[in-house]
């Protein structure tokens, strides 16, 4: 019987990658409520561009990344939170 791929590295990056994204979201989305708060009328989302995603640039999606790989490894998707 063949041994199933090791992929307990990729899964703890995944989560703890994934845990530290919804935190630097929290905190974007606090900051971009100041702003809100100072800049009535205009939407959230145009200010979060426009302060944070605009000047920041595009960049890879990590977490998607290696869920490919994992994936690649395995022949499975990865079975935590979407």
């Amino acid at each position: 019987m063949a041994r199933p791929p090791a992929v307990g590295r990729l899964d703890r990056i995944m989560r703890e990658l994934g845990q530290l994204h919804d935190e630097a979201q929290d905190i974007f989305d606090a900051h971009v409520e100041v702003l809100r708060c100072q800049n009535p009328g205009i939407p959230f989302g145009t200010i979060k561009m426009c302060e944070i995603a605009g000047p920041a640039g595009s960049s890879l999606n990590y977490i998607e990344a290696l869920k490919i790989v994992r994936e690649k490894i395995t022949g499975q998707p990865y079975p935590g939170k979407e």
